[in-house]
């Protein structure tokens, strides 16, 4: 369920179960100069993570075709930075309609 981050010049790996590739990689500044994250269409976003637009707002699927679990997403604050909610004696809400869902799962 993770995007697929490969060197600028090709589509070798530079992330994978050993870590970071020491030759892409050396450190931060080097690695953020040689790789990619994979991009995704919203198409992409539908049939991968189960995220459908609807008016005024998104639909997440517990599960997709594909098999994964548990969609999720982030709410950025621009093109370079995530929306930060500072919630100090403030409260968040949001609608979810737990009408739909199956026997035995948790709508908490």
């Amino acid at each position: 369920n993770w995007r697929w981050v490969h060197n600028n010049d090709g589509y070798e790996n530079c992330f994978d179960e050993n870590g970071w590739h020491p030759g892409y990689c050396p450190d931060p500044d080097t690695c953020k100069l040689n790789c990619a994250v994979e991009g995704i269409d919203s198409a992409g976003y539908v049939s991968t993570y189960g995220v459908h637009e609807e008016p005024n707002g998104v639909k997440l699927d517990f599960m997709t075709d594909g098999g994964n679990v548990g969609s999720r997403l982030y709410v950025t604050d621009g093109a370079d930075s995530y929306k930060m909610f500072k919630l100090l004696n403030q409260e968040f809400t949001i609608d979810v309609d737990t009408s739909t869902l199956h026997c035995g799962m948790n709508g908490a």
